[in-house]
């Protein structure tokens, strides 16, 4: 008898002891969600572009996330420092930093503003925001 209630006790230990691993998220979702220092998305209702910065390595990232036939649009402006950049086809990005010559000042504000395009209209949906590096 006192060997069952020892057994039911250690498989009952066992169940608890795996039920949060079952239920909590992965590591590598969560760490890729926090890596971004800022994000924005274009201004439309429903948006069809998102910009995500990086300060540590002055990592811009540009995404085109809708079908919408529009093209994403970013330009970085700071003191002696510009940049732009564009992007279309639903699920594409391109990314710039300071490893591949984007290298922005530290301890400054840079301005950034997106936008979507497309023939006819060229600038549309605009946002801007100013992000410290």
């Amino acid at each position: 008898m006192k060997f069952r209630r020892t057994l039911s006790a250690f498989a009952v230990a066992v169940v608890a002891a795996g039920v949060p691993l079952l239920s909590a998220p992965t590591a590598g979702a969560a760490t890729t969600a926090n890596w971004w220092d800022q994000q924005m998305h274009t201004n439309d209702g429903d948006p069809g572009g998102r910009v995500r910065f990086k300060a540590d390595g002055d990592v811009v990232e540009l995404c085109d996330i809708e079908a919408d036939g529009w093209k994403v649009n970013l330009e970085v402006s700071g003191y002696h420092y510009y940049d732009e950049f564009s992007v279309g086809g639903n699920g594409n990005c391109v990314t710039h930093s300071a490893s591949n010559g984007h290298d922005m000042g530290e301890g400054a504000g840079y301005s950034f503003q997106i936008y979507l395009s497309k023939s006819g209209h060229p600038f549309e949906y605009e946002d801007t925001s100013v992000w410290w590096t």
